[in-house]
């Protein structure tokens, strides 16, 4: 209870603090109002890492001659690929990376008191891909189409040689090889209707002509097709390719400037204006805002599927060879329906809310071969499963720097679950029962450039119950629930010398 009187206390505060930062507008423009002009922005991202470490220790003493030689060598690389549409047929993102890397160690002990010696040599590599993406075809009465597919792949290898030495002579050698390699795919077609549009450019654009007349600045008044244009002009600058990132923000700030003088808003152009116009491009355009509704219906799908090799071979002190295969997939099929609800109150205040229910079946089968072991099967499937997720939130924004969100999300899942070694032979079954609710609260509160508050809170309430049915003669049904509650309050205070 104090944790939450805290958090009530702080939010009361910030809302106190923030009524100096607001200035009325001089339009009655509204976020909602703005639809994006047509754009489309690429961004391509390389990462290299590399480290080495070496580490020698010699110990020559009557209680101590343990020596150690070891080197590590580690290397990675990341690609990032993302792109972003928007027309009035279509809107569309997409993701890709690729991401490889490679290690190699090499470890030398030797214990002279013991006369033992051992060397050991591990070669790692690690490859991963993956793609996501979605688009939307809309009609001119907001009716849409949407395809969404999203497909990971992850592939590593370990091999491992050892050797030791007893007396110079080669006692225990063998080798360790392992690969794994996982794939996972999943899409969906939906139909619906509505459309959803991001317009913190527009907020961008009424706190720029806001500080006009905050500053003095402004030489005449602002109208809805003012801040309409300069917004349009902001999406056309932000989604523009740029090599040099000095020359891109002196070509951003200046096109602004133009604008404003164009247009004949700005009656004196000095260092307090331009000041605004670089903190506000800077700042303004953070975090991103949407406006609009969309509901939809349709069908999701996923497969997956788990491969796992091992060989452990042994050459002394007697030869010895042994395996383990491990194959594992899955298939799920759901039927799905949901809304999601954006809605910019004013400038400073968000809505949001989403609601989505799937209903469908999926299962599960492994197979893992041993040597010297009998084959194990195993069989897991769901049917049906039900799960229902809603979320209502709110988001403040006084200022172009300070921000809170506070949301409240539950989740509720029910599925049959049956277990056995065939999809034909289902020994046992559950019947299960989840749900999660709780609030989360996050905010940034910017005082000062020397002081900065920072909080966020998460409370969470849990019910997990299950019913096992035991499908032998004999075999008893056994009930368990879990009830849980955590919360997490984190609370920074920055302040700044210099």
């Amino acid at each position: 209870m104090k944790k939450m009187n805290l958090i009530a206390l702080l939010l009361a505060t910030m809302v106190l603090f923030s009524v100096k930062t607001s200035v009325a507008q001089n339009t009655t423009f509204k976020l909602s109002d703005y639809k994006n002009p047509d754009y489309f922005y690429q961004s391509l991202g390389l990462t290299f890492g590399l480290n080495n470490s070496l580490n020698f220790r010699k110990a020559n003493s009557e209680s101590d001659d343990y020596n150690l030689n070891n080197y590590r060598f580690y290397g990675n690389m990341q690609v990032n690929y993302s792109s972003y549409a928007n027309s009035l047929k279509s809107q569309s993102e997409m993701h890709a990376w690729f991401s490889g890397s490679l290690a190699n160690t090499s470890t030398h002990n030797t214990h002279e008191q013991l006369n033992s010696e051992s060397k050991q040599n591990d070669f790692s590599h690690g490859e991963s891909f993956g793609i996501d993406g979605l688009k939307r075809f809309y009609n001119a009465k907001q009716n849409y189409f949407e395809v969404r597919g999203n497909l990971s792949l992850n592939y590593s290898g370990i091999a491992e040689r050892r050797n030791t030495y007893i007396s110079n002579t080669l006692t225990n050698s063998g080798e360790d090889n392992t690969k794994n390699f996982r794939n996972t795919l999943t899409g969906s077609f939906l139909i619906g209707k509505g459309r959803i549009e991001q317009v913190q450019d527009a907020r961008m654009a009424l706190f720029l002509l806001d500080d006009l007349g905050r500053l003095n600045r402004e030489k005449r008044i602002v109208s809805d097709e003012d801040v309409i244009e300069l917004a349009r002009l902001i999406t056309s600058l932000r989604y523009k390719r740029s090599f040099d990132h000095r020359l891109r923000k002196i070509a951003e700030i200046s096109a602004i400037d133009s604008f404003m003088q164009l247009k004949g808003l700005v009656n004196k152009t000095d260092a307090t204006y331009f000041t605004s116009l670089n903190d506000n491009w800077d700042f303004a355009n953070n975090p991103s805002r949407y406006s609009g509704w969309r509901m939809y219906t349709g069908v999701e799908g996923s497969f997956d599927y788990f491969y796992y090799k091992s060989i452990s071979e042994t050459e002394l002190p007697s030869p010895d060879l042994s395996e383990r295969n491990e194959n594992r997939h899955g298939l799920g099929a759901y039927a799905v329906a949901g809304l999601s609800h954006e809605k910019p109150i004013n400038l400073r205040w968000q809505q949001s809310a989403s609601f989505k229910a799937m209903a469908g079946t999926n299962f599960r089968q492994s197979e893992t071969k041993i040597t010297d072991s009998p084959d194990q099967n195993v069989y897991n499937g769901t049917l049906p499963m039900v799960l229902l997720a809603a979320d209502f939130g709110y988001g403040y924004y006084p200022n172009s720097r300070t921000w809170l969100t506070a949301n409240w999300s539950l989740v509720s899942r029910f599925d049959k679950e049956y277990l056995g070694t065939t999809k034909e032979d289902k020994e046992n079954s559950s019947n299960g029962y989840y749900i999660y609710t709780g609030p989360q609260v996050q905010s940034y509160y910017y005082l000062s450039e020397k002081l900065r508050i920072n909080i966020s809170f998460s409370g969470y309430f849990t019910v997990d119950a299950e019913k096992n049915i035991d499908s032998s003669p004999d075999g008893t049904d056994t009930m368990q629930s879990i009830i849980n509650y955590n919360q997490q309050l984190t609370a920074t205070l920055t302040y700044s010398l210099f």
